[in-house]
C-alpha cells in the first residue's frame, strides 16, 4: 500500500475546497440575477402604472400654426410622447374642440374611441375667411390617463375665384408693353423681322445680329479661345440680287455668314446659301421692298421671305422626300421650303451652350452699295408674340439706338423718312447697336396706417413670375422663389404673411421686385420661351386690423402704385442668371421706405390675362397639339414650403 506525500494530500484537499466554493458562488450569482430581474419588473410595473400621457406636435394640414390656409375642412394631427422607459402606451380615444377668437365653438368632436391621430378631418361649422381659430385636443391612453394640449390656425381668403372677388378690389399690376424687358446678350429664343429695299444699281445688303457677344471677346470664356475685337463677331443675312436678270436661271440668294464665332469662320464666305425662286424675286421687283424674317431657337434660324417659308429652291435630291405622317414638311426641312441653318458652332439644340444670342443688331452694305431698312421688330416667338424692340422712326420724339451713329455725317448711316439709309461709299459700312431696354419690374406704394393702435396685419401676395416684397425697408419673409412652380393656368398659389411688427402708425411704404421665374423666359432645356405669359405682375392685399376692430385695406391697383423700369437688375432668369448694373443702385436707395422720392417712377399698369398669356395650342413635330386655356384657374393659399 502506497501513501500520498503530504504535499499531494494538501493539494487534493485544496482543490476539493475550491470546487465546493465555486458551486456556492454560482448559486449566489443566480440568486442575485433573479432578485435583480424581480426588481426591474417591479419598477417597470410601477412606472407603467404611474405613466403620464403627453400629447405634442400639434399640426393642421401638416403644419404647426399655419396661417392663410385655403382648406374648408382642414385635417388635424398630433403625437403621443412617453418618458424614457415607458412601454405599451397607446391612444384609446381623443376629443377635438375648435373655437374662434371670441370663444364660440365651431366644432366639438366629443370623445371618440379611436387610436387615429392623423388626418382627423374637420366636420364643424363653415370656417370663415381670414380668421384665427384655436383648437384643443385631449387624448386618453388605454388606462384612461389623459393629456390636453392647444394650438391655433388661421384661414386664408377661402375663395379661389380667378376674378378676384376675395381680394377687395386688388388687381394684377405691372408694366405696360413698353416696359417689356429685353436684355439682348441673353435672348436665346426670338422672332426678328425687317424690311429691306436695295436701291437701283446696287445688288446686295445685309442685316446683322449676334454681334459683339462678350464671351467671344475673352479667350477664357469660349472653347475656341477667340478674342475678337469690337464688331468682329456677328451673323449676317445678305440679300444678293446680282444674278437676277429676268431669266429662270438668274436667281436671287440669301447668303448666311458667320464671323468670329469659330476659328474657321470667314466674314466673306457664306456658311449657307439659299436660292430664291423667281416667283418671289424677279427682275421686276428685285429693287422693291422685301420682308425678311426668321425664327431663332438656340442658334438655329428658320427664314421666311415676304411672309412665305417656301421661298427657297428645293434641291432636286430632297424634293421627292415625304415627311412621316403628322409631321409638317417645314419642320422636316424638306419639301415645301424650310430655309433653316444652325449657326451655333458648339452644336444644335438646347443641350449645348447657346451661341447666337440676339446681342447687337444692325446693317451693312459693301462699297458702292446703297439700301434702306425699316420696321425692324424683335418679338417673342410664342403667343401673344409681343414686340420687345421696335422704333417708330416717323416720331421725332423717339431717339433711335442708332442716333449717335447717324449724327456723324461720315458714318454711312442716315435716318430719313422712317427708314435707316445705308450708303457704302468707298469703304462700305457696318453699323450695330445694342437694342436692350428696361430692367426687371419694380413696384411700390406709400400708404398711411393712421394713429390707431394696430392689433394685427396680414399680407396676402402672389405674382406672375417670382417676387420679393418689402415693407418699410425690410424684406417680408425669409423664403425665395415665391409663389413657386405650379401649373399656373390651373392652380396659382398666394402666400400669407403676418406683418404686424412691420407696419407702423403713420406713413408706410410697400414695394416688390419681380423676376421671370417659371412664368416667363426660358423653361428648362426646351425651346419654349414664355411658357405661360410674356410679362411679370403682382397681386397683393394688405389688411391692417386695429384694436377697435376696424380695418384698413391696401391693394394693388393702377392708381396708388408706381412702376420703375430702370433698376439695377437688368435681367433675371432661372436658367441664364442675373445681369446687374451697380451704377443704378443710387437711384433706388430707400425705395421701399415712405420718405423715398418716386417722382421718376410712372403709374403702374393694370391688366388681365388677355393679351399677356399664352392661349390656344401648338403642334409639335409629332403632330400633337399642345392646348392651354385658363378656364379652370384658381388662386389658392399655399400651405407648407414653397418652391
Amino acid at each position: 500500500m502506497k501513501f500520498l506525500h503530504p504535499r499531494f494530500l494538501y493539494t487534493f484537499k485544496t482543490r476539493k475546497f475550491r470546487t465546493k466554493n465555486n458551486q456556492m458562488n454560482r448559486k449566489l450569482k443566480t440568486l442575485y440575477l433573479q432578485s435583480f430581474l424581480v426588481l426591474i419588473l417591479s419598477c417597470g410595473t410601477w412606472l407603467t402604472s404611474n405613466a403620464k400621457v403627453v400629447v405634442q406636435t400639434l399640426q393642421v394640414e401638416y403644419t404647426k400654426t399655419p396661417i392663410g390656409i385655403d382648406v374648408n375642412t382642414p385635417r388635424f394631427s398630433w403625437q403621443m410622447n412617453a418618458s424614457a422607459g415607458e412601454r405599451n402606451l397607446s391612444q384609446a380615444a381623443y376629443q377635438l374642440v375648435v373655437s374662434n377668437q371670441a370663444g364660440q365653438v365651431a366644432w366639438d368632436s366629443k370623445k371618440v374611441s379611436s387610436d387615429q391621430s392623423l388626418h382627423i378631418q374637420y366636420t364643424g361649422a363653415a370656417l370663415q375667411p381670414a380668421t384665427r381659430y384655436n383648437w384643443t385636443v385631449t387624448v386618453w391612453d388605454q388606462k384612461g390617463a389623459s393629456s390636453t394640449e392647444s394650438s391655433w390656425f388661421e384661414t386664408g381668403l377661402l375663395n379661389p375665384d380667378a376674378a378676384l372677388s376675395a381680394w377687395e378690389g386688388a388687381t394684377w399690376i405691372g408694366g405696360s408693353s413698353d416696359d417689356l424687358v429685353l436684355y439682348s446678350p441673353y435672348l436665346a429664343i426670338f422672332d426678328l423681322k425687317y424690311k429691306l429695299a436695295i436701291e437701283t444699281g446696287s445688288t446686295r445688303a445685309s442685316f446683322i445680329y449676334g454681334a459683339n457677344d462678350s464671351r467671344l471677346m475673352n479667350k477664357y470664356l469660349n472653347i475656341y479661345q477667340l478674342e475678337n475685337k469690337k464688331n468682329e463677331s456677328y451673323f449676317k443675312i445678305e440679300l444678293d440680287i446680282a444674278a437676277v436678270d429676268g431669266t429662270e436661271e438668274g436667281k436671287a440668294k440669301l447668303n448666311i455668314f458667320r464671323a468670329g464665332y469659330k476659328d474657321t469662320d470667314s466674314p466673306t464666305v457664306p456658311l449657307k446659301t439659299f436660292e430664291i425662286q423667281t416667283k418671289f424675286i424677279d427682275n421686276a421687283n428685285k429693287n422693291s421692298e422685301h420682308t425678311i424674317s426668321f425664327k431663332r431657337q438656340f442658334g438655329n434660324i428658320v427664314l421666311s421671305l415676304d411672309d412665305n417659308a417656301s421661298f427657297m429652291v428645293v434641291p432636286a435630291a430632297t424634293a421627292t422626300l415625304t415627311p412621316p405622317p403628322g409631321v409638317p414638311a417645314e419642320v422636316m426641312r424638306r419639301t415645301g421650303g424650310g430655309a433653316s441653318v444652325n449657326l451655333n458652332p458648339v452644336g444644335s439644340g438646347g443641350n449645348y451652350i447657346p451661341f447666337g444670342m440676339l446681342c447687337d443688331i444692325g446693317f451693312s452694305v459693301d462699297a458702292g452699295q446703297k439700301a434702306t431698312f425699316s420696321e425692324v421688330v424683335v418679338s417673342n416667338n410664342r403667343f401673344p408674340n409681343s414686340a420687345l424692340f421696335s422704333e417708330n422712326l416717323t416720331d421725332p420724339s423717339v431717339k433711335s439706338i442708332y442716333s449717335t451713329i447717324a449724327s456723324d455725317a461720315n458714318s454711312g448711316l442716315a435716318i430719313a423718312d422712317g427708314k435707316y439709309v445705308l450708303t457704302g461709299g468707298t469703304n462700305g459700312v457696318k453699323v450695330v447697336a445694342n437694342p436692350s431696354r428696361n430692367s426687371m419690374p419694380m413696384l411700390r406704394s406709400a400708404f398711411n396706417a393712421g394713429e390707431k393702435k394696430i392689433a394685427g396685419a396680414r399680407l396676402y401676395v402672389t405674382s406672375r413670375g417670382i417676387y420679393e416684397v418689402y415693407l418699410n425697408g425690410k424684406k417680408v419673409g425669409d423664403d425665395y422663389y415665391n409663389p413657386g412652380l405650379t401649373q399656373y393656368n390651373i392652380t396659382h398659389l398666394y402666400q400669407t404673411y403676418d406683418v404686424t411688427e412691420m407696419v407702423k402708425p403713420g406713413a408706410n411704404a410697400i414695394g416688390a421686385m419681380l423676376g421671370e421665374g417659371w412664368w416667363s423666359g426660358l423653361l428648362s432645356f426646351g425651346t419654349i420661351w414664355n411658357h405661360f405669359g410674356d410679362r411679370q405682375s403682382l397681386l397683393a392685399k394688405l389688411v391692417i386690423t386695429y384694436a377697435d376692430g376696424s380695418k384698413n385695406v391696401i391693394t394693388t391697383n393702377d392708381k396708388d402704385w408706381k412702376y420703375y423700369n430702370d433698376g439695377p437688375i437688368l435681367y433675371s432668369s432661372l436658367d441664364f442668371g442675373e445681369a446687374y448694373d451697380a451704377s443704378k443702385e443710387a437711384a433706388i436707395e430707400g425705395w421701399t421706405t415712405a420718405s423715398y422720392n418716386d417722382s421718376k417712377w410712372k403709374k403702374a399698369t393694370a391688366f388681365d390675362l388677355k393679351g399677356t398669356v399664352y392661349l390656344g395650342g401648338e403642334v409639335d413635330f409629332r403632330g400633337n397639339k399642345d392646348e392651354m386655356n385658363w378656364d379652370k384657374l384658381s388662386i389658392t393659399g399655399q400651405i407648407g414650403n414653397n418652391a
